[in-house]
Order: C-alpha cells, then structure tokens, then sequence
C-alpha cells in the first residue's frame, strides 16, 4: 500500500521546526570583500581588524557583518534551495593565509525520521521526504564521531580526540522556545582534537548541537498512531591553531565571534521563506527550482513574536560565548567614538584605536599614534563604562 502525506503532517519547516531559524553561528555571508583602505603600519605589539560585510545577492540585503583580523581571507558562500526546512544553507571559513589559524562556520544538516512503516517502505532511510533525508537519529557523541569530525576534517591524519564537554548554553539555543504539540529536545558540546595537516600539528576546537523536533499524529483506519522527528545537526563552528597555540589565539577568535551581527530584515526573509515552502507543500504545489521568486515576495519584516525570539536567540548567543573555556576568552570593551557603540576588543592591549571607516587597532603601545602617515581620520578608544 503507498503511504501519503496528510496536510496535518507538516514537511520538514513546518511544525517540526523552530518559529525562528537564527542559525547566527552556522549561517553563512560569503563573497564580499574586507574593507580596502590600507591601515598604517602598526608595531609588532599591535593587531588591526577590518569589517566584514556580506550583501546577499538573491535578497539584495545586508546579511551580516563582523570584525576579521587585517590580512584574513574569507571563503564560503550562501545557497538558497526550496528545502522548506533549511531555505538558506552556509559553508563558511574566515583563515590566516600565512597560518593555519581558521574560525569555521559549517552547514546544518535537516533528517527526517518516523515510526511509521509505510512511510519508512515508500522513503527508506538514506532517500529524501519533502526534499529532508531519511535517517534514524543520532545522539550527539555519535553524530561528532560519525558526521561532525569526518565532514570537518576528512582525510585528516593521526587525528584523536583529546577532551570533550558539554555546553548546556548551546542546547538551550539549538531546542527553541516551547511550542504546543512539539516534543523538543537538544544536546550540545564541544571537542579538542589533534592532527597533521601537511606535516603540521593542528589543534581545533569544535562545536555541535543535535536537536529534535517530534510530534505525535493519530491513525486512520487500519493505520495505527505515529510519530514524524526532524531533527538537526546543527550549530557547527570551530576555532583551530597551530597545536599548543589555540589558547594565545583567543582573543582574535574571540572579538571576530562577539563582532558577529546579524541583520533581521535578512533574517526576516529567511523565516518568511521556509513559511512560504511549508505552506506550498502543505498544498502539494511545486516551486520547480524557482526559489529566487518565493524570496522575492517574502516579508523583510519580522511580526512581533518572531523579533522577540530573534532577540532572545541573540542573547543565548552572547552567553554561549561568554560561558566558553579559557582558550575562548579574553575582551576588554571600549567605546567607538565614530560609531558612538561599545566594540569587544582583544584585552591585554591597554590601547585601542578606531577610524571613521570602522577599522580598529589595538595596541601595547601608548605611543603609537595610528594618524601619523595615514589619510584617514583615527581616535583614541576609550574604555567603556
């Protein structure tokens, strides 16, 4: 008997799936170029950091922007898919091109899984409902182990895990806020690994949350009651140097992670997005690989519920970062005189420095003074109070 889909049976996206999908630490920018203007020549003591903006070119908005060091390169890209449960999709890599020093933003990954066995005949695990692959769920030791690690570091030798860690934090972000008829739950941690990648040690740390979103449908006729999980994982980053030398880098991962702002008017279209697909699979109607119009007509407003979620999202955030280990701390907070904002910037300097176009310097030096030799207008930054 072929098993079909009832509309209370929501695609992936629809019931199943977080009311908000502010992946901040997994969505991806891509393709924009760090600011040009060159910054002066700064003692050896000091570091300077540009800003990263991404403009989306299937939306036509700012999606995101950060703080990089001077220097870094930035690979990656957005892709846009009618997946109702992932929309927008990111690989991101922001690198040291004369080190191997990366912070990297990896792809969430959406499965679908089920109980019922007609559903499991006409789509085994390993083919695709609703465009979602079939696939039973994985805890979250077995999802880094068997996902995680080999999509990160495939092919990478002598690799071993040295330490691993629970982030409740992270759990807390990756489950979302309770919704009625939703079972929901979320792991999330953190692992050290080293290896050798091209005769050089390596250490990383990275970061992963498996979450689930099931509910529970009634039988009909000879069919008895069943349940539909998509679950994710999700939240995938990672910070790597030189083995021995992640924790000296901490505070340049540090200030690149809390400099990291997402536009909600973006956001917005994403979330506006996956409702527009549920709804049209929901209908049985095909987007026949135009997704660039269903963009298109999405709002780039959020309604009130889906702001306020966004801000607590950004909350949880902020503290998954402050709650981080030792080798992911270390900021000191200074105001921006230009911007008149307070910028997160790599402690243990004394100085710091910033122009008119955003840049910043931080430096040991009272000494320096950035304007000598430079066209661009630079002031002190004072601490924040």
């Amino acid at each position: 008997m072929k098993a079909t889909r009832r509309d209370d049976e929501a695609p992936a996206g629809g019931k199943a799936m977080r009311s908000s999908t502010s992946r901040v630490l997994s969505l991806a920018l891509a393709a924009a170029t760090i600011a040009g203007t060159p910054l002066p020549a700064a003692p050896s003591e000091a570091q300077a950091f540009v800003p990263y903006v991404y403009v989306d070119p299937m939306t036509k908005l700012e999606a995101f922007r950060c703080l990089v060091p001077k220097g870094w390169k930035v690979e990656g890209k957005i892709t846009w898919s009618a997946n109702p449960a992932l929309p927008a999709q990111s690989r991101f890599r922001f690198h040291d091109p004369n080190g191997v020093d990366e912070l990297n933003l990896f792809p969430t990954l959406a499965f679908f899984w089920t109980n019922n066995a007609m559903f499991l005949q006409t789509n085994p695990p390993g083919t695709l409902r609703f465009n979602t692959l079939v696939a039973k769920p994985l805890d979250l030791d077995t999802a880094f182990a068997q996902v995680v690690v080999p999509g990160a570091r495939k092919g990478a030798a002598n690799l071993v895990v040295t330490r691993k860690e629970k982030v409740p934090e992270l759990a807390a972000l990756a489950k979302g806020r309770p919704v009625q008829g939703l079972r929901s739950s979320a792991d999330a941690g953190k692992i050290r690994v080293t290896y050798l990648e091209g005769g050089k040690a390596i250490e990383e740390e990275i970061y992963a949350a498996v979450a689930s979103f099931a509910f529970d449908l009634p039988g009909s006729g000879f069919t008895p009651g069943y349940f539909i999980d998509y679950w994710y994982i999700d939240y995938v980053f990672s910070f790597r140097a030189a083995k021995g030398a992640l924790a000296s880098r901490s505070k340049t991962f540090q200030t690149m992670i809390y400099s990291m702002k997402l536009n909600p008017r973006w956001f917005a279209k994403v979330v506006h997005t996956k409702e527009a697909l549920v709804a049209q699979a929901t209908r049985g109607i095909k987007v026949m690989g135009n997704i660039g119009s269903t963009v298109a007509s999405a709002s780039s407003n959020l309604r009130e519920d889906q702001m306020k979620d966004w801000e607590r999202r950004q909350a949880i955030q902020e503290k998954v970062v402050q709650n981080q280990s030792d080798n992911i701390r270390g900021v000191e907070r200074f105001r921006d005189p230009h911007a008149d904002k307070e910028v997160e910037l790599p402690s243990g300097y004394g100085h710091a420095w910033a122009n008119n176009l955003g840049e910043y310097i931080v430096t040991e030096s009272p000494s320096f003074n950035p304007n000598v030799g430079s066209n661009l207008h630079w002031e002190a930054m004072p601490a924040a109070r």
